[in-house]
């Protein structure tokens, strides 16, 4: 797969489906993900796998928690645009598809074949979650589907001492993704244009190029 097609495509798959896939592909995926790059080469990133039902359900109660806690709190203003707001409006519509989204990943979440939970030193993301990344774009190339959540940390001594961390303030849970087949299909998802988000040289100050449209699949005269 082309580098900048798994760039533009893989996405968030919060739906997944529950079949399992070929556990051959995991040491192909780790080897991949553990690529990514290391302030000191020190490589201070842990992952660990969840395939376990009773485990993956527990998980699964305490995400619908943490969401239902977000939701009624940070995004409670959205939550009340979901219930009020004109279905006609864009941007209702762009919050109520988020929404149904979010709400299937938390109520299926343990149907994933496969929970990948990330975990480093205290602050140390900067080396994680490229690592993460990695595990994704190499799913992708497989034609699996993950979604990064950092959600669970709301409560994350619970979560640590499900999986059995060590309490010694050495490893910290950074982040988790599951693993499964899209239920969903690949595509490249929608933002605003690049520029819009690029400063030159100064705070403000835009950029003298535009892209109009995404830059992948390329478009030839």
């Amino acid at each position: 797969m082309d580098v900048y097609e798994a760039i533009y495509t893989t996405r968030a798959m919060r739906r997944l489906s529950s079949e399992p896939f070929d556990p051959a592909l995991l040491p192909k995926l780790f080897d991949a993900a553990v690529r990514g790059p290391s302030g000191g080469n020190e490589q201070r990133f842990r992952f660990m796998t969840v395939a376990e039902p009773g485990t993956k359900s527990e998980i699964q109660r305490i995400y619908r928690e943490c969401l239902d806690e977000l939701n009624s709190t940070r995004y409670a203003h959205v939550q009340q645009q979901v219930a009020t707001g004109s279905r006609d409006d864009p941007a209702v519509q762009a919050a109520v598809r988020i929404d149904s989204s979010a709400q299937w990943f938390a109520d299926n979440l343990h149907q994933a074949p496969v929970l990948v939970f990330v975990f480093g030193k205290p602050g140390g993301e900067t080396t994680t979650f490229p690592c993460l990344w990695n595990l994704c774009l190499a799913a992708r190339a497989e034609g699996l589907g993950t979604a990064i959540t950092t959600l669970l940390k709301l409560q994350q001594e619970r979560v640590e001492r499900l999986l059995g961390v060590p309490d010694d303030g050495v490893w910290q849970m950074h982040g988790m993704v599951p693993l499964g087949t899209p239920l969903g299909k690949w595509g490249v998802a929608q933002r605003k244009p690049a520029h819009l988000s690029v400063f030159s040289e100064h705070w403000g100050e835009p950029v003298s190029w535009t892209v109009d449209e995404p830059m992948w699949p390329p478009h030839f005269a």
